[in-house]
């Protein structure tokens, strides 16, 4: 019944605001009406006194004169209302306006019998007040009747012949109708299009109460100029954009390419919407929904974001740490053959592959125990990454099995990196620094495009040259 009663009211009132609407409406076109009568009254006068002066009818030139007169008068009669009108009184002003000139086009086309017999003046004045001054059917329809009964009575009076009173009625009658039927349509399409704007304009401030309540950031822009519409709170706290000027910045901010915007423009264009879109804006990571929506008539991208960055991190993390030997640090196995696999994979013109095997270990492990070999392993591998570029790949293959794959490197150039790294094994040994002997065996395979060889046979053309280097130091 609470939901009736509410539905009930709302419609009330918006019946309420559109009859203050086009009451607002209709006075200001009377008001022009009234100025235009007013500037083209000398035209009447012409007519009334000069053109019409010598005319054999003093009864009709009377009355023509004395209603474009009393039109006049009107007129500025309204002008004085108009300027102290007062929002009660509007809808008593326009009836009795509107009666007015009806009554007035009405004795004018009676009038016309005692001259020339036409009702032109009648009709024309039905037809405008209806295009013009379009009111609440009921009050049409009882302004247009009750004038249009005092018209037939008076052309009743004075047309004596019978066919032509019965032709006058007909066409006038037929103006009369088609006079309200064009108000009324008028009047219905005001309605309905007052109803429509109230109720977008009442979806408008819900979506942007909804938008501006939404705990995520929201961004809506307009999909053609880029032009910012809307940002809630949030997304100005999350993006900082709190000293930015809007009105310069591009709906597409988070995005790093333009062709990363032209690339979700189409896949919108295409299916509306495009879910769980990451991006780094800045440190931070965000999850990105874009919709398609229509704003106020325009083609508009709703963007919701939400961070993802303690996510994102902790899966960096992880991730980090299932590609770590945890002994040493250095990439494991399972990363290093993916590196391997994607450079066979992305076509790399040529690498060198660096297969490393630690002399001596098993001997450490039995003298010194395990701990100094593990000592041992985690010695070698400091010491081949300090002699090693970032973007050379070290990985630790099994046991005391390594790899470098040296990525645009010549082979005179790694020769002499490893000899810097033996040398600095024999430094670490020399100076004391190490109870045991350090050293390695190594092997070096040159790959080149077109050798159409698997990772694994890779690794064991490397493994074979360093076997010959470790005969020799056995």
């Amino acid at each position: 019944m609470n939901l009736l009663a509410k539905n009930a009211t709302s419609e009330n009132d918006l019946e309420h605001q559109f009859i203050e609407s086009n009451e607002n409406l209709l006075f200001e076109r009377i008001k022009h009406v009234s100025y235009m009568l007013i500037f083209t009254y000398p035209l009447f006068f012409i007519v009334d006194f000069i053109l019409l002066e010598k005319l054999n009818n003093p009864i009709y030139k009377f009355i023509l004169s004395t209603f474009h007169i009393i039109g006049l008068i009107i007129s500025l009669i309204f002008l004085i209302l108009y300027r102290r009108r007062r929002g009660n009184a509007k809808g008593s002003i326009i009836l009795t306006y509107l009666s007015l000139y009806l009554f007035i086009g009405a004795v004018s086309s009676i009038n016309s019998q005692l001259n020339n017999g036409n009702i032109y003046a009648y009709i024309i004045i039905l037809l405008a007040a209806a295009v013009i001054f379009p009111v609440q059917p009921r009050h049409q329809a009882g302004l247009i009747t009750g004038i249009h009964l005092f018209f037939m009575t008076g052309l009743l009076l004075l047309e004596k012949n019978h066919f032509s009173f019965l032709f006058k009625l007909v066409n006038s009658t037929g103006a009369a109708v088609i006079s309200f039927t064009i108000a009324y349509a008028f009047y219905s399409f005001r309605r309905n299009n007052f109803t429509n704007e109230w109720k977008l304009k009442k979806n408008e401030e819900s979506f942007r109460r909804l938008f501006h309540m939404n705990p995520n950031p929201l961004v809506l822009f307009n999909l053609k100029t880029g032009n910012i519409s809307l940002l809630n709170q949030q997304a100005i706290e999350y993006f900082h954009l709190k000293n930015k000027d809007m009105t310069k910045l591009d709906g597409w901010f988070m995005l790093s390419t333009p062709e990363e915007k032209q690339t979700i423009a189409k896949k919108l264009e295409e299916h509306q919407c495009l879910k769980n879109y990451m991006v780094k804006y800045k440190q931070k990571w965000a999850m990105l929904n874009f919709e398609l929506v229509n704003y106020l008539g325009e083609d508009c991208v709703l963007i919701g974001s939400t961070d993802i960055t303690d996510l994102k991190e902790t899966e960096e993390e992880l991730y980090h740490h299932a590609s770590l030997d945890p002994l040493t640090g250095v990439l494991n196995r399972r990363r290093g053959m993916e590196i391997l696999s994607q450079s066979l994979t992305d076509g790399v013109s040529e690498f060198i592959v660096c297969y490393i095997d630690i002399n001596n270990l098993k001997m450490v492990n039995d003298r010194y125990g395990h701990s100094a070999g593990d000592d041992l392993i985690i010695a070698c591998c400091e010491t081949i990454k300090r002699h090693i570029r970032e973007k050379d790949v070290l990985f630790r293959l099994g046991g005391d099995e390594f790899i470098i794959l040296f990525f645009e490197r010549q082979m005179d150039v790694v020769q002499a990196i490893w000899s810097s790294i033996q040398s600095e094994f024999q430094e670490l040994v020399i100076t004391g620094q190490k109870p045991y002997p350090i050293s390695a065996s190594h092997g070096l395979y040159q790959y080149r495009t077109g050798t159409n060889l698997s990772p694994d046979e890779i690794l064991e053309l490397a493994d074979q040259e360093m076997y010959k280097e470790k005969f020799m130091h056995r």
